[in-house]
């Protein structure tokens, strides 16, 4: 029987995937301005421009990082100054990710976001020491991809309460990083949506559904990124792949 919880044992993808970082890396035309909005500690190789919360990052120079916190305020960049703005593990993180999903596509002409999936947002053990609450203990939102769309929900308490299939949860994790997180490339303008408690929906009838169909959306999304990366056939370019995806 497929238990009910990740433990210390099982490996879990945190980290950047090399795959996807090559295949973003290769979309990027040579000599692009590039920013890498919350690099934290795995910044990405082709940006040239970086921002983030905090001064001491490795593998970041300092002369090419703006400190300063985001959450709530404009970016200080001129509109469309980037060709590719790169943003991962950061969305979910934000009180206010409806700014920053704005403040990207306006300064920049493309690019990729990467968060956490519901589906490792619903998961018990994921976090560090895996400990028994679901998902990630600092995250605000949960984000996932379905038809072209980037959908947004407030990761509200409740969901601790809410009964899954703990154990296709867990198997879905256990297969591999394929749905560990969600993935969403864009051109000129970000496609996306955040759906407001007692606006959109109410938390304690629709909520639950809904993060059940986010899960189903993702492993659907997901699949096709991921197939989509192994794809030799695709052109290298931006529009190809978000195509494919």
């Amino acid at each position: 029987m497929t238990s009910t919880a990740l433990t210390n044992v099982d490996y879990k993808y945190w980290q950047p995937q090399e795959p996807i970082i090559q295949k973003i890396s290769d979309l990027i035309p040579e000599g692009s301005s590039v920013l890498d909005i919350g690099p934290g500690n795995f910044a990405f190789r082709r940006a040239t421009h970086f921002i983030d919360s905090k001064s001491d990052l490795p593998n970041v120079p300092k002369d090419q990082l703006v400190v300063m916190d985001f959450n709530d305020k404009v970016l200080p960049y001129d509109n469309k100054s980037f060709d590719f703005v790169y943003c991962r593990s950061t969305l979910e993180d934000l009180q206010n990710p409806q700014m920053l999903l704005r403040e990207m596509e306006r300064i920049g002409k493309a690019g990729y976001i990467e968060t956490p999936s519901p589906i490792a947002e619903l998961a018990r053990g994921i976090d560090w020491a895996s400990p028994p609450f679901r998902g990630y203990h600092h995250h605000h939102s949960i984000v996932w991809a379905h038809e072209g769309q980037l959908r947004l929900i407030h990761k509200y308490p409740i969901l601790e309460y809410f009964r899954f299939n703990e154990e296709d949860i867990i198997a879905w994790l256990r297969e591999g990083p394929i749905n560990w997180n969600t993935h969403f490339l864009w051109n000129d303008k970000i496609n996306w949506v955040y759906r407001t408690a007692t606006v959109d929906y109410d938390v304690t009838q629709d909520y639950a559904p809904m993060l059940k169909s986010a899960m189903d959306q993702t492993r659907v999304s997901s699949s096709l990124f991921w197939m989509g990366l192994r794809k030799p056939e695709i052109k290298q370019t931006l529009g190809s792949l978000t195509a494919a995806a």
